[in-house]
C-alpha cells in the first residue's frame, strides 16, 4: 500500500507493507484521517513523548523512532475483511473506531503510534474488530473521522462536575477544545468562555454557541469579547467568566486544551476557589506548579486521557443527527504528499482547525475547504 512514512523526522511517500489482520481484528480501507495535536507533539518532541510513555508505564504509545512509522489515529474508512474470529460490520460498510489493536504478545497498542500497526496516513489499517462502529448514511464518511477528537472533548467533560449552573472556561479551541465547548453547552453549563489567539478558532467556538470568545494575547484589535461588542487589549478568560457569572457561589470548570508550559500554574493562581481544572493538553517538557496555592483554594486538577467509551458512539450520533456540523471544523485537506505541509500549517493555528488526510488526493500542499 501507499503511505506517508515518518523516517528520520521526515514524511516520505512510498510503498509500505500491507497490514494483515490477526485474531479478532479488522482490515479497513482509509477514507480520511485527521491530524491530532498529539501527532504534532510526537514528531516535534519525539524523545519527550516516548519518555513520558516509559515513565508512566503506558506501553500503548511506545514505538521505535529508528524504524519507519505510519502515523494517524483519527480515521474513517470501509471494512475490507476480518482476521480469524473477527466479526463486525459487513465488508464495504463505512466505519470509525477507537484506534487500538492487540499485538502478538497480548499488549494493547495504539494504531499510528506503533511500528507494528500502521495508522491512517496509509491506505489501510488494522484495528480490533470490536473497536469499530458503522457510520450512519446521514454522515459523510470522511467527516466521520472527526468523531475521535471531538469525543475526547465530550468524554472528558463527561468525567467532570460540569452541569446546570456551572460556569466554564475552555483554553484552546482546536477540535478537542471545540468538543469540550459543545459538551459543556449540551450539559447546560454557562457562561462558557472560549479562549484562543486564533481568530479562526474563536469564530468556530462562537459558532458552537460559546457565550464569550476572547483573544488572550489581545493582539487583534477587532477581537470580539463576547459574541458582539469589540473588546480592546488582553482579556483574562477566567476573570471574564467570573464577571459574566455574577455574584453568588457558582462552581467553575476550566478545561486546558493547550500544551503550554506554565499555563497550569497560572490557572492555579487565577481560578476561583473550588474550581475543577481538566488538563487535556499534553505538556511535553518538565513544568512547574506551586501546589500550595491550589491547596489553599481547594482546586481539583484532573489529568485527562481515557474517558467513558460510550462517549465515542454518542459523539458519532451527535455528528450523524446534525447536533454538530463537522464540515464547519474541517478547514483543509491533503494527500499523503501534503502531510509535511499540513503538519507545518497546523503549527500556525491561525491557518487551520482540522486538516484531513485523504489517500485519493495528489499534490504536496494543503487545499483549503
Amino acid at each position: 500500500m501507499r503511505a506517508a512514512v515518518l523516517e528520520g523526522g521526515r514524511f516520505l511517500v512510498r510503498e509500505y507493507a500491507d497490514p494483515v489482520p490477526g485474531p479478532g481484528q479488522a482490515l479497513v480501507d482509509i477514507e480520511a484521517c485527521g491530524i491530532c495535536g498529539s501527532d504534532l507533539s510526537a514528531v516535534a518532541h519525539t524523545e519527550d513523548f516516548l519518555r513520558a510513555s516509559r515513565d508512566s508505564g503506558t506501553t500503548s504509545f511506545l514505538f521505535d523512532p529508528g524504524r519507519p512509522l505510519v502515523m494517524g489515529h483519527e480515521f474513517s474508512g470501509r471494512v475490507v475483511a476480518y482476521g480469524p474470529g473477527g466479526s463486525g460490520p459487513e465488508p464495504g460498510t463505512g466505519v470509525v473506531g477507537l484506534p487500538w489493536a492487540v499485538d502478538t504478545g497480548g499488549v494493547v497498542r495504539t494504531v499510528g503510534y506503533s511500528n507494528a500497526f500502521p495508522g491512517g496516513f496509509g491506505e489501510r489499517i488494522v484495528v480490533q474488530a470490536q473497536a469499530l462502529l458503522p457510520v450512519p448514511d446521514s454522515l459523510d464518511l470522511a467527516l466521520a473521522s472527526l468523531t475521535e477528537p471531538l469525543a475526547v472533548g465530550f468524554g472528558n467533560i463527561a468525567r467532570s462536575t460540569a452541569g446546570e449552573g456551572t460556569s466554564a472556561v475552555v483554553i484552546g479551541c482546536g477540535p478537542v477544545g471545540l468538543g469540550a465547548i459543545a459538551a459543556l453547552l449540551e450539559r447546560g453549563a454557562g457562561p462558557v468562555v472560549a479562549s484562543d489567539p486564533s481568530a479562526l478558532r474563536r469564530a468556530a467556538a462562537a459558532g458552537l454557541g460559546a457565550h464569550a470568545v476572547v483573544n488572550p494575547s489581545g493582539a487583534d484589535p477587532a477581537d470580539a469579547r463576547a459574541a458582539g461588542p469589540a473588546g480592546a487589549g488582553p482579556v483574562d478568560p477566567v476573570a471574564l467568566c467570573a464577571e459574566l457569572a455574577g455574584t453568588g457561589a457558582r462552581p467553575m470548570v476550566v478545561v486546558n486544551c493547550v500544551g503550554v508550559p506554565g499555563m497550569l500554574n497560572t490557572l492555579l493562581h487565577t481560578v476561583p476557589r473550588g474550581t475543577e481544572i481538566l488538563q487535556i493538553g499534553g505538556v511535553m517538557t518538565e513544568d512547574v506548579i506551586r501546589p500550595v496555592v491550589g491547596i489553599y483554594k481547594d482546586v481539583t486538577i484532573r489529568m485527562c486521557l481515557t474517558y467513558p467509551p460510550q462517549e465515542f458512539g454518542a459523539t458519532l450520533a451527535r455528528l450523524a443527527d446534525g447536533r454538530i456540523d463537522p464540515a464547519a471544523l474541517v478547514t483543509g485537506e491533503a494527500g499523503f504528499g501534503g502531510l509535511a505541509a499540513a503538519f507545518a500549517s497546523l503549527r500556525r493555528p491561525e491557518e487551520h482547525i482540522k486538516v484531513l488526510i485523504r489517500p485519493d488526493l495528489a499534490g504536496e500542499g494543503v487545499t483549503p475547504v
